[in-house]
């Protein structure tokens, strides 16, 4: 997927960064190891919660709600995503001559990173379906039915990421739109396309769905607070007041928050994959927004969530008191 230098001879199977040796690191590659280790275990500390605290009610009490299975999933996917970038980076950055990383491993990166967007983008659909009643026959049979479609939704996500993330797929995009006539320069993400036009077709056939998926939620959502909050001044005027619309701000700012980190993630996505990351310290910072999108958005989740974040504030208290005993038993 990303390649560390930018430059990189693949020809033979090797990658050696530019204007460095197979073994040496500059102080802009120890920079980006150390922000994208801080965020993996940022990432798989709350994700893993996510995870481990659902799964654990699903054990207690043999169900599980569909925002928290939504989580769990997206948790999950996020995870696992975590994991094999930052292992791709290290073997990229500490170990170029290895060839660890074939295509399907890239196959694999791409599959869990759509995979991760569908379910943020089933999460605001989630929010939406709970706050915005709109009288229109489709939408109120699909907000009846959410909880009982949710698995199906689930399962037609992971079919269609897997879909969008093989090399049939990239082979019909370089046949169909004729991806020859832009040239044959290699994009950074190794393996996978002729060039960076059809790496760019590949990344949009997996990423715009959800996206789309995701604007329409939040258009709802933001048009239902709107619509109430001119409601609520007309009930001024005569006496009457609607209770607070909470439930209203807080969907709007976890969609607003998702929309910040995806956008800025996609940005640096196609940055880095077009291999025009040539200066050290633009590098750092994509390779910093490519990772606080799984990251540091499942913070804010865990934080908007009373459960997860209870659950992580029990945590945390219970590391501080076992710190302390450490730290006194060393005194002593």
């Amino acid at each position: 997927m990303f390649n560390a230098s930018n430059e990189t001879n693949w020809e033979n199977g090797t990658s050696t960064p530019s204007g460095t040796s197979s073994t040496s690191l500059t102080p802009s590659h120890v920079l980006s190891l150390v922000i994208l280790v801080l965020e993996t275990i940022v990432g798989s500390f709350t994700n893993g919660l996510m995870v481990i605290v659902n799964l654990i009610s699903l054990l207690t009490h043999r169900k599980l709600g569909s925002c928290d299975l939504i989580l769990t999933c997206l948790g999950l996917s996020r995870f696992i995503y975590m994991w094999l970038v930052s292992y791709m980076f290290f073997i990229s950055y500490l170990a170029p001559m290895f060839s660890g990383t074939g295509s399907t491993f890239y196959y694999v990166l791409l599959f869990f990173n759509y995979l991760s967007l569908w379910f943020a983008a089933w999460l605001s659909t989630f929010y939406c379906v709970r706050i915005v009643n709109i009288q229109r026959y489709i939408f109120t049979v699909f907000k009846t039915h959410f909880d009982d479609l949710l698995l199906f939704l689930i399962l037609v996500s992971v079919v269609i990421s897997a879909c969008c993330s093989n090399s049939a797929a990239e082979s019909g995009i370089s046949q169909t739109f004729n991806m020859s006539r832009y040239g044959s320069e290699k994009n950074s993400f190794v393996e996978i396309g002729e060039n960076f036009a059809t790496f760019s077709i590949l990344c949009a056939m997996g990423s715009i769905p959800p996206f789309a998926l995701f604007c329409i939620s939040a258009g709802l959502v933001v048009h239902s607070l709107v619509r109430h909050m001119k409601k609520m001044k007309a009930q001024e005027r005569t006496g009457f007041r609607e209770p607070a619309l909470d439930a209203h701000y807080r969907a709007v700012k976890m969609m607003a928050t998702f929309f910040m980190f995806f956008f800025l993630y996609m940005i640096a996505f196609n940055v880095y994959g077009s291999g025009n990351t040539t200066e050290d310290l633009q590098s750092c910072v994509v390779i910093f927004l490519i990772g606080a999108y799984p990251s540091l958005h499942s913070v804010l989740l865990v934080n908007g969530n009373h459960k997860l974040k209870n659950t992580c504030v029990r945590i945390l208290q219970k590391a501080n008191c076992y710190q302390k005993e450490v730290i006194e038993t060393i005194r002593d």
